[in-house]
């Protein structure tokens, strides 16, 4: 295959710096809206860009863009998530390194963590429109993960009794929970628990007492 002349790697800079562009400005209006309510015609205007530009980049439209919303930050998420739970540490300080990273990545993008909290946390996000079959493998991926960690924990004698898919749905309904207090319309100090204070929520609820 030839190489690519200088030209056409500014052109492809250039092509994915607009498309980012876009991409932030539609994860933004659908966190606000909703997918919905969101209008293709807003999306285009904050980003500088014509719709019919904008179709060039994504040529499905709204749906194209709302699954590419997920997408884009998908594939930062699940590299990184494997990294976490492939550490040498034992499963109880991993459970914690775990709820440390994952409200890391949603302060770093909090438009999304908006948009992914709306759609529900613990269930696949993309309700709205029909499911995504990479997204929907993403957050399969994203709860076997969690639900390994539980059942080492278990086999170590570090984390409590259960089925551990449930438990791995307990887990990220407390990290939503805590998101949703961070991300609301209200003075932070009345909603934000001290991130030491939610360490030790989680250890009441998930580690083992002996």
């Amino acid at each position: 295959m030839p190489a690519r002349s200088p030209r056409d790697e500014r052109r492809e800079r250039h092509r994915e710096l607009s498309r980012d562009q876009i991409l932030d400005v539609a994860e933004q209006v659908f966190a606000r809206e909703g997918f919905h309510d969101a209008a293709l015609r807003e999306i285009a205007e904050l980003a500088e860009y014509s719709v019919g530009s904008v179709y060039t980049f994504f040529p499905g439209g709204k749906d194209d863009l709302y699954r590419a919303t997920f997408r884009r930050r998908g594939a930062a998420f699940m590299p990184e998530m494997r990294s976490v739970l492939t550490s040498p540490l034992p499963p109880r300080e991993q459970l914690i390194a775990l709820a440390d990273w994952q409200v890391g990545f949603f302060r770093g993008h909090p438009h999304f963590a908006r948009l992914v909290l709306r759609g529900g946390a613990i269930a696949p996000p993309l309700a709205e429109p029909t499911g995504d079959p990479e997204i929907t493998k993403n957050f399969q991926e994203a709860q076997r993960l969690q639900a390994d960690l539980f059942a080492r924990g278990q086999s170590a004698g570090e984390l409590v009794p259960g089925p551990p898919p449930v438990l791995a749905r307990m887990f990220s309904g407390l990290v939503a929970a805590y998101q949703t207090g961070e991300l609301a319309d209200t003075e932070a100090s009345e909603q934000s628990l001290p991130l030491k204070d939610f360490h030790a929520l989680l250890a009441r609820t998930f580690f083992t007492t002996g």
